[in-house]
């Protein structure tokens, strides 16, 4: 069922509050990923009970990938097919990720997102991975028949890689990860379909307008086809508006009051370039804290919702 607001008071028997977790920075182990300074962070994700090991662009990484940023701009005439690859807001962990992560990775969640007719277990499809977060713990809940991890720049899909191998238990003959098969896609160029998948998800990706209109579209492609779609968006995100407003816009008739839920998630902490984070931003601190995300949980049976019969 959808997450749904009535009164100010969510409808949905799928609310989900979430564990505090923290994260934690290693600032001795630093790995050089398409020339950029990394450091390794470790990620508690309650549901799994579990540590998850990703990599992070650090202050010196954040700059140079902020620098290269300012100086394509600046010749976007000319190298306008480069710019894609320096954008530096996925070098970087954002909260959004770790309460998305936890809750496909709920028991409960996926008892209710078996593939067809519960003959195997869902595959994943997430968009906009970032530092990939999601995709690991995905990865190490063992529960996911295949995982495609998708950005539409190439340092992500760098750093997910690099992450996953850390991830292995060197130790142990028998896998006890699912693989992660990685692959560019720019949501917003429709023309492309989304890639199959039985649950469709997507963490802190609403930073512009545009985005925000060519994620309520994807959503729609998905549920259409028959996915469920999870989309968590920190706050202060510009693009959170556009992307309800074109939601419920292609949803009418059919659904007007789909909405976020408020979860308890958990700030970031690390070092942020001021162009990545500004000052004063709710996502960061310099030790863990409780922050509220919003999460959007819809299934294909959104379009039989009682409310529109």
């Amino acid at each position: 069922a959808a997450l749904l607001w009535n009164n100010g008071r969510p409808r949905s028997s799928t609310l989900v509050v979430h564990a505090f977790s923290t994260t934690s920075s290693s600032s001795s182990t630093i790995h050089s990923i398409d020339n950029i300074p990394c450091r390794e962070t470790s990620i508690y994700i309650s549901t799994l009970d579990q540590s998850i090991t990703i990599l992070e662009a650090t202050l010196e990484g954040q700059d140079k990938l902020v620098d290269e940023v300012l100086m394509l701009d600046e010749e976007r005439d000319e190298v306008n097919d480069n710019i894609v690859d320096n954008d530096p807001y996925g070098s970087v962990l954002w909260p959004a990720a770790l309460t998305v992560s936890e809750h496909i990775t709920r028991d409960s969640f996926l008892k209710s997102s078996d593939g067809d007719d519960n003959n195997h277990p869902p595959t994943l499809l997430e968009l906009g991975t970032g530092t990939g977060l999601v995709a690991l713990a995905a990865s190490a809940s063992n529960k996911y028949e295949s995982i495609l991890a998708t950005d539409y720049e190439t340092v992500p899909l760098k750093l997910l890689d690099a992450a996953y191998s850390l991830n292995q238990n060197d130790d142990n003959d028998i896998p006890t990860t699912t693989p992660i098969v990685t692959s560019l896609f720019d949501i917003c160029n429709l023309s492309v379909p989304l890639p199959p998948a039985d649950i469709v998800c997507a963490a802190d990706i609403l930073y512009e307008k545009s985005t925000g209109i060519a994620l309520a579209k994807r959503c729609i492609e998905a549920l259409e086809r028959g996915s469920r779609v999870v989309i968590g968006c920190s706050p202060g995100r510009p693009g959170r508006p556009a992307f309800l407003e074109e939601l419920k816009r292609l949803l009418n008739p059919r659904l007007k009051e789909v909405d976020f839920v408020d979860v308890e998630g958990s700030t970031c902490t690390g070092e942020r370039n001021s162009l990545i984070c500004g000052a004063g931003s709710s996502s960061i601190s310099d030790e863990p804290e409780m922050l509220i995300v919003a999460l959007m949980d819809l299934t294909p049976d959104v379009f039989n919702h009682p409310s529109l019969i």
